[in-house]
């Protein structure tokens, strides 16, 4: 009986666990900084900072286009992104993106890319930065 209960807990944990960030279905595909550099480099790619302008004003992604999670505006200019290209969205850290992600999957932007670990990483790996 002690054996068949383990395996019955070990099952509920196993069917009810949280799922991972990078679970099927999710509103973006993490990619790492340096997935996110050979983007740039082909140039096929919408760039979006979610971060503050002034953040943005310190740092950013080479080509990358502010677009302020939090400044009120966000939900009308993802409504006017095109549907079918590829974004690339990053914040300081990768929690606010996450949240615009679902944002402009809610708009009809199919193909999301969300840098992991944001510009904070992009800074850590040594990449170029705009001012």
């Amino acid at each position: 009986m002690g054996k068949f209960l383990t395996a019955l807990c070990l099952l509920a944990l196993f069917l009810y666990a949280p799922q991972e960030p990078f679970a099927k279905g999710a509103p973006a595909t993490i990619i790492s900084v340096k997935e996110a550099a050979a983007l740039l480099d082909k140039g096929d790619v919408i760039i979006l900072d979610v971060r503050t302008p002034a953040e943005f004003a310190q740092g950013h992604l080479p080509g990358a286009r502010n677009m302020d999670f939090f400044g009120g505006r966000f939900d009308h200019d993802a409504a006017n992104l095109p549907a079918d290209r590829q974004i690339l969205l990053y914040c300081s850290s990768g929690k606010r993106s996450a949240g615009a992600a679902e944002a402009l999957k809610g708009a009809g932007v199919k193909k999301i890319l969300d840098m992991h670990q944001g510009f904070q990483a992009w800074e850590k790996a040594g990449m170029p930065v705009e001012k």
